[in-house]
């Protein structure tokens, strides 16, 4: 892999000459002076983030996601949202190991993602949450229709939704939503879905509502109960609980309560109670079939979380797990994404045994999952992702490639003050757009839509970071006029 490297352009020569001045020019000129000293200083700032290194990035967000970690402590979490920040603290202390074991790219992505799920705790713990609900996670084309539109947008991490509002995913895209009232939501891919109803708290509370058109969503409640409407029937959960909720092609509507309690009423008025591990499924007309069980998540068991897989040694990886009673196959995934998105997914593949051996082919971190299918094709929710890292060389400090990863980067193409990147960078890579992280496929392809909110000349950055740590960069110019 070769990489061109931009010369610097020699310094310009100032010359000076002297002039007379009045006082009130003086004033103007101290004025615009400190203008240009502040925007001077901003651009600085700027520009030390979008090109700094990655080992001090990785610290800095380590350090502020610590921080805010600190905050939450003081502040106090309810129990309804333990769990997620129980998720950002192990994805914090994931990042912490990935820094300890010199993989900076993954303890960058890590503690980014642990700060950005710390923010918004932050926000509900302060009462600073805005909409109905906030778009927390995004990987692959997540697009957002506001109310009485018919255009869709491209869908944004931190983005608010209100009443009204769609979101849609496509084939290859998951996304991850967090409501006023600490209920999170997990869309998969293929799904639209509404938001009809904000979330209400206090004493006259009321749960939020979500209407899934198509497609599949797992809920996750915290303190206040949640429900979900199909055109098949309608899902009240109950607080605490986790429940997935998937429509089919055919219109028909099935419920999984992993935990907790849900209660399924189908449109023709029939109603079901779901205890823990229980499903029901209802038909195009309504009607609700009879219980049956779900069975257990597996657990994982090797290679144990973080391990390290040295590719000189052998490029055989078995993953194993703990048989489920009552399970009569097993469904296994391994992405370069936690989300699993499906443009992520390197392995797919149903085991009647629990295990499955890999060959690796790249190096990079790998996550996994594992779910269980028991009777009638009913399969649980899946296990708790672990990941693990293969790396080439004696130790993965002293990894032997310092060549840049290949980036090739088209021409932007603009919408208003949209600009669409799309480009091509080495498998495995991480790639960053302005400072902001871009969802990878597995072949290495990327695209994002870029807002730039000034007009004028502005600069996009793209940068690509491959697994050893090195860095490629790419730089377009482009221009926005306002009429």
């Amino acid at each position: 892999m070769n990489a061109r490297r931009m010369r610097p352009s020699s310094r310009p020569r100032l010359e000076v000459d002297w002039v007379v001045v009045p006082v009130t020019g003086i004033r103007k000129w101290g004025l615009s002076l400190l203008l240009v000293l502040l925007a001077g200083g901003l651009g600085f700032v700027g520009w030390t983030l979008f090109h700094e290194p990655v080992e001090k990035k990785a610290r800095r967000l380590i350090q502020q996601a610590t921080a805010y970690e600190e905050d939450l402590h003081r502040a106090g979490v309810s129990e309804g949202l333990a769990s997620e920040f129980e998720q950002g603290t192990k994805l914090l202390a994931q990042a912490k190991r990935d820094f300890e074991n010199r993989d900076f790219p993954a303890a960058a992505a890590r503690a980014e993602d642990a700060l950005h799920r710390f923010e918004l705790l932050l926000r509900l713990v302060n009462r600073e949450f805005v909409g109905a609900a906030q778009i927390i996670a995004v990987s692959g084309r997540v697009e957002v229709q506001r109310a009485n539109q018919t255009t869709w947008e491209k869908a944004k991490e931190r983005q608010a939704l209100y009443n009204g509002d769609f979101l849609k995913t496509a084939t290859d895209a998951v996304a991850e939503l967090l409501f006023a009232d600490g209920t999170v939501y997990r869309v998969g891919p293929d799904s639209l879905l509404e938001i009809h109803r904000e979330a209400r708290t206090g004493p006259k509370s009321e749960p939020g509502e979500v209407k899934v058109r198509v497609g599949q969503v797992n809920v996750s409640t915290a303190l206040n109960p949640s429900s979900v409407v199909t055109d098949a029937a309608g899902v009240r959960i109950h607080q605490e609980s986790r429940v997935g909720v998937e429509v089919a092609e055919d219109a028909t509507t099935t419920v999984a309560a992993y935990a907790g309690r849900a209660r399924v009423t189908g449109s023709s008025g029939q109603a079901v109670d779901l205890a823990d591990r229980q499903a029901v499924t209802a038909s195009r007309e309504g009607s609700l079939s009879a219980r049956r069980a779900v069975p257990e998540p597996p657990q994982l068991e090797v290679p144990q979380a973080n391990t390290l897989i040295n590719m000189d040694q052998t490029n055989r990886v078995t993953l194993s797990w703990r048989p489920v009673p009552g399970a009569e196959s097993y469904k296994v995934q391994v992405s370069r994404s936690r989300l699993f998105a499906p443009a992520n997914i390197e392995v797919e593949a149903t085991r009647l045994e629990p295990s499955v051996t890999l060959r690796l082919r790249l190096p990079g971190t790998y996550y996994w999952r594992v779910a269980a299918v028991g009777p009638e094709r009913t399969a649980s929710e899946w296990s708790s992702p672990r990941s693990f890292r293969a790396y080439t060389g004696t130790r993965v400090e002293e990894l032997a490639d310092t060549t840049p990863p290949v980036l090739s980067v088209q021409k932007p193409q603009q919408m208003g003050n949209f600009f669409l990147i799309q480009g091509v960078t080495e498998p495995g890579a991480t790639v960053t757009i302005n400072g902001e992280a871009v969802a990878v496929a597995g072949d290495g392809s990327f695209k994002k839509a870029v807002a730039i909110n000034r007009e004028g000349k502005s600069v996009i950055v793209i940068r690509a970071t491959d697994a050893a740590g090195n860095t490629a960069e790419h730089k377009e110019t482009v221009f926005v006029e306002v009429d």
